[in-house]
């Protein structure tokens, strides 16, 4: 026999994890809306903040924590590409342009959520909200993001970032495997964090909650297609420094990174707004490439049956 609705609901409440998720999924028992000119004014400031953010990541390119797991040159050369004087090709797609579009307004939407959360728990030791859009900016100025939102859950400081995916991505990480990307983003955020709060005396951060949406909208253990992933932030720490040091030590020795195509026919080549500057690079690994698979293949014959030799109709021939 099939459950009901307030069957399934039960079975979720026993069973969701996560410590900030259950708080927002009890938020939507009642609608979210804009009910005062605080919830304007907060909505304003996002939406300024966006504004400049995107300002001074063009007049001022750092080396960022959501590029950071990826093809080291792509992150290299969004930061030095002006002063090398490498054009970044427009994006010829209008699939990524969208992506962005949708995920500020992605970005907005959960941030109010967590503003609505604070006012109606009212309670610090519970949930309280410190910052969104918070610049944080390494010692050395060459590397730094922003968080999605700074809080305080049950009176501990976590770095709490939204993320809306694809169905597939979305099981993945509901299964419990984030992608890389994502945990040396989250893990670099943190590690930005607390260099900063040791200069200034602030709270030391630990982990960083990922809450990931899923475009496909709800499940059934998902009521508001929303799944948490914990990160601890120290795991993930040596993977961040080894790849921000090897971006650095190519910077003292003004020297570009190796670009990490295989093949100009990849999404990631395709994609990128540098692979006019590298087109030849990864064309000259792709023939590399074939010429060694073409190697491993000498001395691997194919045995093909030969021709049968019809010897009743050579009898038959001879008139035998």
């Amino acid at each position: 026999m099939a459950r009901t609705r307030t069957e399934d609901a039960i079975r979720h409440q026993q069973r969701r994890g996560g410590i900030l998720l259950p708080m927002i999924e009890d938020l939507f028992k009642q609608p979210i809306e804009i009910e005062s000119q605080d919830d304007i004014d907060f909505i304003v400031l996002l939406l300024e903040s966006q504004m400049t953010r995107q300002q001074d990541r063009t007049s001022n390119p750092l080396f960022s924590p959501s590029q950071l797991a990826e093809c080291l040159r792509y992150v290299y050369l969004l930061k030095n590409h002006k002063e090398l004087e490498i054009p970044k090709l427009a994006s010829v797609r209008i699939e990524p342009n969208f992506y962005f579009f949708n995920g500020n307004w992605l970005h907005i939407k959960w941030q109010f959520a967590l503003f609505k959360l604070a006012k109606k728990i009212n309670d610090p030791a519970i949930f309280t909200m410190l910052g969104v859009e918070v610049p944080i900016v390494s010692k050395h100025k060459d590397h730094g993001g922003t968080v999605d939102a700074l809080c305080l859950v049950y009176t501990e400081p976590v770095i709490v970032d939204f993320k809306g995916l694809n169905v597939r991505t979305f099981s993945k990480i509901a299964a419990g495997n984030v992608p890389e990307q994502y945990l040396v983003q989250l893990a670099d955020y943190g590690m930005l964090w607390n260099a900063a709060a040791k200069r200034g005396n602030g709270a030391r951060i630990t982990r960083a909650l990922l809450m990931a949406e899923n475009k496909g909208g709800p499940d059934k253990r998902h009521p508001i297609a929303l799944h948490e992933a914990e990160v601890e932030i120290s795991t993930y720490l040596p993977n961040v420094r080894s790849r921000l040091e090897d971006l650095r030590e190519h910077a003292r020795q003004e020297k570009i990174p190796e670009p990490a195509c295989v093949s100009t026919s990849s999404f990631q080549f395709q994609g990128c707004p540098f692979r006019k500057f590298c087109r030849q690079e990864v064309q000259a690994v792709e023939r590399r490439n074939r010429r060694a698979a073409s190697k491993d293949s000498e001395g691997y014959r194919v045995a093909t049956p030969g021709r049968r030799r019809n010897h009743r109709a050579r009898r038959n021939s001879n008139g035998r």
